[in-house]
């Protein structure tokens, strides 16, 4: 168990760090819509990142892998620090992301690329504890990427480097904290002439469209996929999602959710009677006012399902109350979410809070899917692929191959589905004649040769290279994937391995060495050398 051994107040952290107001784009609207704008920068979304200041001083240990965090605030700044076996490392944080209405996530800036911390400060129990995903890892530390897919929902105009996992231009954000854009798209016609038709009212849009708005942020599904070409910033208000890319989630039958998530609003509310019943009119505007944080949110959720439901049904209720959601809405943890809870939005008749269905569904299904049947057959079998490896899902994996296999033959299969197809083939066991490896090889090269930018290809054929016996080609590949993406650690790690188990392991310690020029603070690398150099004591290098 966690506990804080230390907790002094340097200051009240549930009223969040200093807002990084949006002030380019809200100021532009503010003249017209002041109260919009106004209370709006009151709201979770209108505080989705902010500077850490008027921050919480603390420790704890996280027993799992034995390590020991810190985190200091002065008026300088946020400093969080971990120690674990004889080795520490600290980093000033960058931004503070998340309202507080649950938890506050921390990111840190290295050089060109954000990392998130392995700690949150968990606002509700006002104390530190491991982020979500973090709390069984083997050895915390600041080295998460921090993906451009999380910073377009986290902040409003992210500068993310193309065709990199985690790297931004300077300043990383454009426009920092969430603004009137992101729901109401381009404002630059409406400034020329205001009009309800040059600017995006998501209330007035055809229901999968208007539905698109929330779902960029709100529906996580299990795994979401960019269609050729596409970054998650193309998408604009007014479009449909599957314009830009597809959301996966797991198929458990038409009337059973998957494990409940922090980002399955969108998700449960389509499961529930209320949504069912209202012929797709209702949507999350029938009970979210985006623009402000109701005073009273008993009463005002109330008012939202009488206007639907009729004064009429408080006589009929069976214990009538003076609210609805604390028994139809209930607040549970979800799987995902580290420490908190969420509001379940199946809108249960009778809720049971135990419930929980399996969380490894036979299939998965788009939550829409995309116009051009080529596109969606793609998207799909990438969606199988990924969420295959990440649950270790042979399965999965097959069915995805096979999706991806048969727009190869059509040769309608871009370089991401080659590279995924390549990667499933390359994973498998196989005799030697049966030719999988050098399929697997060929299809990566064809990969890598279509698109030559993208850094992790380069890493993902050097282990292919590396598998078939070209050790010197595998060297080459990863050589250029850390002249393109100076901070792929994977792609120094898998260098200093190919050097180790080749009986170099100067040229593996120089590998790590590199590395820490760039990182220095890096526990991983240290920790790698540290062993490379108790490895070798006593023998020749």
């Amino acid at each position: 168990m966690l506990g804080v051994r230390m907790p002094v107040l340097i200051a009240c952290l549930g009223s969040g760090g200093a807002s990084l107001e949006p002030a380019l784009a809200n100021d532009a609207c503010r003249d017209c819509h002041p109260q919009e704008v106004t209370s709006y920068l009151t709201t979770g979304m209108g505080n989705s990142i902010s500077r850490p200041v008027h921050q919480l001083s603390g420790s704890f240990d996280h027993e799992f892998s034995q390590s020991s965090f810190a985190v200091a605030s002065s008026g300088s700044g946020l400093v969080q620090s971990v120690e674990r076996g004889g080795l520490s490392a600290e980093h000033p944080i960058e931004y503070v992301v998340g309202s507080g209405n649950a938890a506050f996530g921390f990111l840190v800036r290295v050089d060109d690329y954000v990392y998130q911390s392995p700690i949150s400060f968990y606002a509700k129990r006002r104390l530190w504890d491991m982020a979500p995903g973090f709390e069984r890892h083997p050895a915390p530390d600041f080295d998460r990427p921090v993906l451009h897919e999380c910073l377009w929902c986290h902040a409003g105009r992210p500068r993310p480097v193309p065709f990199t996992q985690n790297r931004y231009a300077d300043p990383v954000l454009d426009l920092e904290a969430i603004s009137c854009d992101r729901c109401h798209g381009p404002s630059e016609a409406h400034l020329e002439a205001p009009s309800s038709g040059t600017i995006v009212n998501p209330a007035k849009l055809p229901p999968a469209r208007r539905d698109s708005v929330c779902e960029q942020c709100h529906l996580g599904g299990e795994e979401r996929v960019l269609n050729p070409g596409k970054t998650f910033g193309d998408f604009e208000p007014g479009m449909q999602l599957e314009q830009v890319f597809s959301v996966y989630v797991e198929d458990f039958g038409a009337a059973e959710a998957g494990r409940f998530k922090v980002v399955s609003h969108a998700e449960q509310l389509a499961l529930s009677d209320c949504y069912r019943a209202s012929g797709e009119r209702m949507w999350c505007g029938t009970c979210h006012n985006p623009h402000q944080t109701p005073g009273n949110s008993q009463a005002y959720y109330r008012a939202r399902c009488l206007g639907c439901h009729g004064e009429d049904l408080v006589s009929r209720h069976s214990e009538p109350v003076g609210e609805c959601v604390s028994c139809h809405m209930i607040r549970r943890p979800s799987f995902d979410s580290g420490h908190s809870a969420f509001t379940d939005h199946l809108i249960a008749r009778n809720p049971d809070s135990s419930s929980e269905p399996g969380s490894n569904a036979r299939r998965i299904r788009a939550w829409r899917d995309p116009a051009d049947p080529e596109l969606a057959h793609r998207n799909l079998g990438l969606a199988y692929v990924r969420l295959g490896e990440r649950r270790k899902r042979e399965d999965y994996l097959d069915e995805g191959a096979a999706l991806l296999a048969q727009l190869v033959q059509t040769d309608a299969l871009d370089s991401e589905g080659l590279e995924a197809l390549g990667s499933v083939l390359l994973s498998k066991k196989a005799p030697p004649e049966a030719g999988l490896k050098e399929l697997a090889v060929e299809l990566l090269q064809r990969a890598l040769r279509e698109a030559p930018g993208i850094p992790g290809r380069y890493r993902t054929v050097a282990a292919a290279e590396w598998q078939a016996g070209n050790d010197g080609r595998a060297i080459e590949l990863l050589t250029r994937a850390i002249e393109i993406d100076p901070q792929n650690r994977a792609a120094y790690q898998v260098l200093s391995r190919i050097h180790e188990e080749s009986g170099r392991r100067r040229e593996a310690i120089e590998t790590w060495r590199r590395y820490l020029e760039l990182v220095p603070q890096s526990l991983a690398a240290r920790t790698a050398l540290r062993e490379l150099d108790q490895a070798g004591q006593g023998s020749e290098p």
